[in-house]
């Protein structure tokens, strides 16, 4: 089969090379990787955000190419300008479609399935029945009802795209939940998670020897991957190391390119650490390589997330394949990964008390805290692998039926509207 995976805003090819990479490009090449590895041939579509991104096809793996197509400034884009150029994007895309049709188009991310819409309205040839399936990393409407912001227009596309596309997928049953309730039939979504490479993340191996992470033996560890965003919990760890004078915390930050010392989200998080009276005990960390990711996790004896959301998980996957007990906020795609008190401990809220009140409590239990180490690697390595990620996806891929669009004066021609008067925002 070929697949046209368009993932407008993630660029698999860092994550190819074990550079430090967004959740969303991590997905796009393990997932790419391991459908080839099913027999598959897959180009990867992305958004060229560096002048120096190579032209034409890059080949990645065996059976998986990357093709970059020009849509705006050719550097990083956030959020909202990669809704400003979707339709720029939709267009180029239209064009090399044109040349290379696939058997199934594979959107990633709203605006990507937005810029396939277009993309498919706009192609000479008829792409129009070729089957769209559309993976949504996270929703408009979880991400509100978690007390972030709240984008109507957004959440308007995302509806409509849930219900245009042939198959849906989501990481959790949280967003098959929120498409239920905007109306979108639960035989239409598939719930495929977010996976995690076992063979790389395991307990097998030392630990790092990076003078960042040498540890005071009479000191447990805590380690989080997160953003340093309030949303990403760093505040509520640091206020909960209050409560936990025999524990340290590293603080790993999931931005690709952060600067620690330059950060205005690591020095705010710096400061309060100093305030607190913990600054000796909570250590900032820049990206990590995912080459050295493995060994600085096993260096831990908890991870810990006081997330508000965390629609990927792949964070605390990773982590209970290195063996490790999780204590996070049961949120997002997390209480898929983590079974309570079997793997690790869920919190309702992740309010400081609540992550010092369980962390003391795994700590204090070195028996209970091995069993769920070895429950948490056992759950990884059955239910989450990249390899079933693939299987699963590509069964979506067989349930998916072409579609033809009969009225182009309904949504087909309320999304190409929005696109090109930049209403997306």
């Amino acid at each position: 089969m070929k697949i046209a995976m368009i993932a407008e805003h993630a660029n698999p090819l860092p994550a190819h090379r074990g550079e430090p990479a967004c959740p969303a490009s991590l997905h796009v090449c393990a997932l790419s990787r391991q459908l080839a590895k099913l027999g598959h041939k897959v180009t990867v579509y992305s958004r060229r955000s560096d002048p120096a991104q190579p032209d034409g096809r890059t080949r990645m793996a065996r059976g998986v190419s990357v093709s970059y197509l020009d849509a705006g400034p050719a550097r990083p884009l956030s959020a909202e300008e990669h809704a400003e150029h979707t339709g720029a994007f939709g267009t180029a895309l239209a064009a090399v479609l044109d040349e290379d049709a696939p058997d199934v188009l594979h959107a990633i991310g709203w605006t990507s399935g937005l810029a396939t819409l277009h993309a498919q309205a706009h192609s000479e040839g008829d792409q129009s029945g070729t089957p769209l399936v559309q993976t949504f990393h996270s929703l408009n409407a979880s991400e509100q009802r978690s007390g972030l912001a709240h984008h109507p227009e957004r959440a308007r596309m995302e509806t409509i795209l849930a219900s245009r596309a042939d198959h849906v997928l989501v990481n959790s049953t949280d967003q098959q939940g929120e498409l239920a309730r905007l109306g979108v039939p639960r035989h239409h979504v598939s719930v495929v998670p977010f996976g995690v490479d076992a063979d790389h993340f395991s307990m097998e191996g030392g630990t790092s020897t990076e003078h960042w992470t040498s540890r005071r033996e009479e000191r447990a560890r805590l380690v989080s991957v997160t953003s340093l965003t309030e949303a990403g919990g760093a505040d509520r760890l640091v206020e909960a190391m209050t409560r936990l004078p025999e524990a340290e915390l590293l603080l790993v930050s999931t931005a690709e390119d952060l600067d620690v010392a330059l950060d205005e989200n690591a020095r705010r998080v710096e400061l309060l650490a100093k305030e607190a009276g913990v600054d000796d005990r909570v250590h900032l960390v820049g990206p990590v390589e995912r080459k050295e990711l493995p060994r600085l996790l096993r260096s831990a004896d908890v991870y810990v997330s006081a997330a508000s959301y965390d629609p990927y998980g792949g964070a605390v996957l990773e982590a209970m394949a290195c063996g490790l007990p999780v204590v996070a906020t049961a949120t997002g795609a997390t209480p898929g990964a983590v079974l309570h008190r079997t793997s690790g401990v869920l919190m309702r809220f992740g309010r400081p008390d609540e992550v010092a009140r369980a962390v003391r409590a795994v700590l204090s239990t070195p028996t209970m805290s091995t069993a769920y180490g070895i429950a948490a690697v056992d759950r990884a390595r059955s239910r989450f692998t990249w390899q079933r990620i693939a299987v699963e996806t590509a069964i979506a891929y067989d349930r998916s039926r072409p579609q033809q669009v009969e009225d182009e004066g309904a949504d087909g021609g309320e999304v190409g509207g929005l696109l090109l008067s930049g209403a997306t925002r």
